[in-house]
């Protein structure tokens, strides 16, 4: 009586061979950005992000130079596991920014709604193996597999033992030099790094647009940028609220 699993969520990890020899570069790169960003906006449990500092377009800058090549790689070998025909698309990074984990600073629930594909490197990790760093929660909202709504509550007992056919979430372990690839409407989260020492990353929000070739591939993928037209600035300012 075989139990097939079936909708799998594909996430791609890949562990980069020269990041020892671009980790100090990057490492004093985000923690400079880190000391001339805005003043902090978040709450002290939260580890400093980048995107809510005025530090979001790290993929600009020349120090940052060979991890973009990496993303733009591996997105690209990802989106061909995924059987995307790549020559009708065209693939954009629209936001990418630095995260700086301090001890006991997290990051909250949440997810890419304005990205497509998310990307996470990991510049530097705690070695300290007794306390946890700070892990990757994918936390499982479709709940396939759950019968009857609400019946793995944590409010109930009904679900006696736990398997991989009733988890609601699935952990990552950061690893330095570690590139990982998820969609990005996935709800995630990074649990609290237990450790004294700083857990450093950095995160970019990858976009797909159709290319204008693409025939009939609009109504499910945005046009190419280079085809809109911006409103005309004249045109708002004139309009009067009915």
């Amino acid at each position: 009586m075989p139990i097939e699993t079936l909708f799998p969520l594909a996430i791609y990890y890949e562990d980069l061979a020269d990041a020892p020899k671009h980790q100090q570069k990057l490492l004093s790169a985000v923690l400079q950005l880190e000391r001339d960003g805005a003043e902090r906006r978040n709450y002290p449990e939260m580890a400093w992000t980048g995107d809510l500092h005025g530090v979001e377009q790290i993929h600009t800058n020349p120090d940052f130079g060979w991890i973009v090549e990496q993303i733009e790689r591996h997105t690209a070998i990802y989106l061909l596991e995924l059987g995307v025909d790549l020559s009708k698309v065209d693939l954009y990074i629209q936001r990418a920014w630095p995260i700086v984990s301090r001890t006991e600073q997290e990051i909250g629930s949440h997810c890419h709604n304005t990205a497509h594909i998310s990307a996470v490197y990991y510049i530097k990790v705690p070695a300290d193996g007794t306390y946890d760093p700070g892990r990757l929660v994918f936390f499982d909202d479709a709940r396939v597999n759950e019968v009857s709504p609400g019946l793995g509550s944590e409010n109930t007992d009904i679900v006696a033992e736990d398997s991989y056919f009733n988890q609601l979430q699935a952990a990552y372990v950061p690893v330095e030099g570690r590139l990982l690839l998820f969609p990005a409407k996935q709800r995630h989260a990074v649990t609290m790094n237990e450790t004294e020492d700083l857990r450093v990353s950095l995160s970019f929000d990858i976009v797909l647009t159709a290319t204008g070739s693409a025939s009939g591939a609009y109504e499910f993928l945005t046009p190419p940028p280079q085809q809109w037209q911006k409103f005309k600035s004249s045109h708002s300012a004139s309009i009067e609220r009915i």
